[in-house]
């Protein structure tokens, strides 16, 4: 078995069931219900649950089809594919704009770390910007999404850039192969469906963490495109959810989450000149980011 693999064993749990994993040989497998988990290859594990999850009933039409689809898809083995925001199809206007936010919150997610121990998972990693970016501050980065595109390109080119230390999870966010074990964990641009999914998501979250691990999250601000949201000017959100820090707020404490930090991103200035701290008094924020931790408040929620 991968040596990867290997040393963020202890780190999984059986979807299903939650037990604790085991390794025998090139099998990752669930003692107490019996589920063997396919090594694809190398750094790649499939650990999906038996079944995809009844999806609530104000998640939109689209989503719920893109979200069977891909539970459904079978998984290929790397595969050549181009993920959801990879840099060779999107404007480099948007690319730029993503590289802000990778800059902006690295001070946060990698506080406190240290590379030769410290594990961080990305949640909903897609086309691995974060994942690439914080590659050197880790001992090891868990690329987890859903989509077996989004994995297959993000190994390539973690594969171009010489990053050895990533282990890719194909795993479903409402039921994570995590239980009380995470240290860190990221998952920007994920919690925007609303109602429903967005608490499962922040749950699943709280739940794969340790006790006193941390996360960094982040929420649409709904002030940033106040016009649009209200009709004067065309909606290109589709049906996602924006939040206020009011409602971001008021989400995180419904989830039992207490312990918090909001930092604002704004993603039309680099973040290292000046000028952002003008902006900050005139401009709302892009994203409302947090970083969150699980304390025994949280944890006691969730039980």
């Amino acid at each position: 078995m991968d040596s990867r693999i290997q040393s963020i064993i202890h780190l999984l749990s059986c979807p299903d069931d939650g037990t604790h994993l085991s390794h025998t040989n090139n099998e990752v497998l669930c003692r107490d219900c019996g589920r063997i988990f396919p090594t694809v290859s190398g750094n790649f594990i499939e650990l999906l649950p038996v079944g995809s999850q009844p999806l609530p009933l104000s998640s939109s039409e689209e989503y719920r089809r893109a979200y069977l689809h891909l539970f459904n898809d079978p998984v290929r083995d790397d595969s050549p594919a181009l993920a959801w925001g990879a840099e060779e199809l999107a404007a480099v206007s948007w690319v730029r704009k993503r590289q802000r936010q990778v800059c902006a919150v690295s001070p946060v997610v990698t506080r406190g770390v240290r590379p030769d121990q410290s594990v961080l998972c990305d949640f909903a990693a897609g086309a691995g910007y974060y994942t690439r970016a914080y590659a050197r501050h880790f001992r090891c980065i868990l690329h987890c999404d859903l989509s077996v595109d989004n994995l297959n390109y993000c190994r390539a080119k973690a594969r171009t850039d010489n990053l050895n230390n990533i282990v890719f999870l194909r795993i479903d966010y409402f039921r994570p192969p995590f239980r009380d074990s995470l240290d860190r964990i990221i998952c920007f641009d994920t919690i925007i469906r609303g109602g429903e999914h967005d608490r499962l998501l922040l749950q699943s979250l709280i739940r794969s963490l340790r006790l006193n691990g941390g996360a960094v999250i982040d929420f649409h601000n709904w002030w940033h495109n106040p016009l649009r949201r209200v009709g004067l000017l065309p909606e290109n959100f589709s049906s996602n959810k924006s939040y206020s820090r009011k409602s971001a707020e008021a989400l995180l404490n419904n989830v039992g989450i207490k312990d918090f930090e909001y930092r604002p991103f704004y993603q039309e200035f680099d973040a290292r000149r000046s000028l952002v701290g003008l902006c900050r008094h005139v401009l709302p924020a892009t994203r409302l980011v947090y970083s969150v931790s699980k304390c025994d408040s949280s944890a006691k929620t969730l039980n």
